[in-house]
């Protein structure tokens, strides 16, 4: 029992990133893309992308990201990303929601030419909107 009462108030590390994915894949329903999140996808031991989404014949893959600070994309990440677009024709990005904002979407190829390593000045450079993803 007390564990359980504790478990209401620890946060849990993967509620952050399920929530922004979550809302994301909402978002990019309500705008007429057919969607799916792949849940903790990382572990199944295939290439899969956070966020699968279609949409007038066109195909996007989203890696999201909910951190406050500047990161480095792991390249077994990167590496899934390009699979997609090398076997599914897919366009892929990364998502990244900061606090309090709205997220903004970076193309894997920007991301590959910076080493993976994005940040708030790299995100204010090469930065795009939801409705620009397609």
């Amino acid at each position: 029992m007390l564990h359980a009462l504790i478990g209401d108030f620890v946060v849990n590390p993967y509620r952050k990133g399920y929530v922004f994915e979550w809302r994301l894949m909402h978002k990019l329903y309500e705008m007429g893309y057919a969607v799916m999140r792949a849940p903790r996808s990382g572990r199944i031991g295939l290439p899969v992308p956070d966020i699968v989404a279609a949409k007038n014949g066109k195909l996007v893959v989203i890696e999201c990201k909910s951190r406050e600070g500047a990161f480095t994309l792991p390249k077994d990440q990167i590496a899934q990303l390009q699979e997609w677009e090398k076997r599914a024709g897919a366009t892929a990005y990364v998502a990244w929601k900061l606090a309090r904002k709205q997220p903004v979407f970076l193309r894997l190829n920007d991301v590959i030419d910076n080493g993976g390593n994005i940040g708030k000045k790299f995100l204010a450079e090469k930065g795009i909107g939801i409705d620009d993803i397609i």
